[in-house]
């Protein structure tokens, strides 16, 4: 007769608690194969067997629930499935965790003498913001269509020369200097402001270790400084700009009428200021309002969110041109490309935030759609227009 073996015993060999097997139990998970004459719960060779996968599975990050229905369902065609998917939410928890850890450190690296958690909260809130920020640009380059590197066609838009002293506020990682590095002009000079805590670190520490391999006299710096700081600014006031660049930086800001007032206190006569901050993007409207229209579903809510964003765009302008004698909008193609009916349902949800609910509800009839009307098989190209506003000084 095979010998059986307590609660004691068996847990003693799998390394777990008594309690944990008790919660086990209540949770249908490892059933005694029998009782002692004392009453003892008894259990086999096999409970050890199963009790030694509900440690492997707990161990990889399956909830009791989880390996419950998976013992429950030992399919051998489906295991590869279910660990290829705990191993992708597993990859997602990681980079959850990793942003926070980001967070903490860009807290710890802007601290003043006398913090509050009112200035934690907005120093979390921001770098939020800018890892968003990053998520939507590793986005919009696993989807690009036309296969052009995003920042080289800003770059070009910018039409650099030789005489132009750049100043680049916000500029982050650097990209679009990393991106275009053999072809910045000869002796094109950039100063880039920023805070500690962030990708500019990163690019401080790049500039650092490739700075030698500039064109000609070119030369890039960046100034640890926040922008929202009235002495940032009189520090920045010691020059004049021919060209001014701040992209992707005025969600972070508190006040924007005064960063663009002091912007144009620092731009040469008949420089530029390039900046982005409300899309004018019609056609990626267009084409998500006729398909809306051609599910048969009630379009209001995307004409709601156009007129909204069209409104905040016109305010946007008229700020500018309070500053500025002429302000120029700049259409930027960038085409995405989707080959699965989630991947558009993710877009279509990136697009109408607020209507998530009501999509979400109507997913199944989406999802149908787009897979027999628009798919067929194939990619869908939405055609796409990055929006920004060059303006000009006297």
């Amino acid at each position: 007769m095979e010998k059986r073996m307590t609660s004691g015993e068996i847990a003693k060999q799998a390394g777990v608690s008594q309690k944990a097997l008790r919660i086990y139990d209540e949770k249908g998970l490892l059933k005694p194969v029998g009782y002692s004459e004392g009453n003892y719960k008894l259990y086999d060779k096999n409970s050890l067997i199963i009790l030694e996968k509900i440690v492997a599975l707990k161990h990889i990050g399956f909830s009791l629930e989880e390996i419950k229905s998976n013992l429950e369902n030992d399919n051998l065609s489906s295991i590869r499935d279910i660990l290829e998917n705990q191993l992708e939410m597993m990859n997602k928890k990681i980079y959850e965790l990793q942003k926070s850890a980001k967070c903490i450190e860009a807290s710890l690296a802007r601290l003043d003498e006398n913090p509050d958690w009112d200035d934690i909260a907005d120093i979390i809130k921001k770098m939020e913001m800018s890892q968003g920020a990053d998520e939507r640009r590793w986005y919009a380059a696993n989807h690009a269509a036309d296969g052009i590197e995003w920042y080289e066609k800003i770059f070009d838009s910018l039409d650099f020369t030789e005489e132009d002293t750049v100043l680049d506020l916000g500029c982050s990682y650097g990209l679009l200097w990393r991106k275009n590095w053999e072809r910045i002009p000869a002796k094109l000079l950039v100063d880039g402001y920023d805070i500690h805590g962030n990708w500019a670190d990163d690019f401080y520490e790049y500039l650092h270790e490739n700075r030698g391999t500039l064109p000609g006299e070119a030369d890039i710096q960046v100034i640890f400084s926040n922008l929202e700081k009235e002495e940032t600014w009189e520090k920045i006031g010691e020059k004049k700009y021919s060209k001014i660049v701040a992209h992707y930086l005025l969600s972070y800001l508190n006040d924007k009428e005064a960063f663009i007032q002091n912007v144009a206190k620092v731009l040469a006569p008949g420089g530029m200021f390039s900046v982005n901050f409300y899309s004018e993007d019609n056609k990626e409207y267009d084409f998500w309002e006729k398909t809306i229209a051609d599910i048969g579903l009630d379009i209001s809510f995307a004409i709601k969110r156009r007129a909204e964003r069209r409104d905040l765009a016109a305010d946007f302008v008229n700020l500018l041109s309070e500053n500025f004698d002429k302000v120029e909008i700049v259409l930027l193609p960038c085409p995405l490309s989707f080959d699965s009916a989630e991947d558009l349902f993710e877009r279509l949800l990136r697009k109408y935030p607020d209507s998530r609910k009501y999509l979400e509800d109507k997913k199944e009839i989406i999802l149908k759609y787009f897979d027999e009307k628009l798919l067929r098989g194939a990619s869908v190209t939405v055609d796409m227009e990055g929006t920004f506003y060059h303006c000009y000084g006297v």
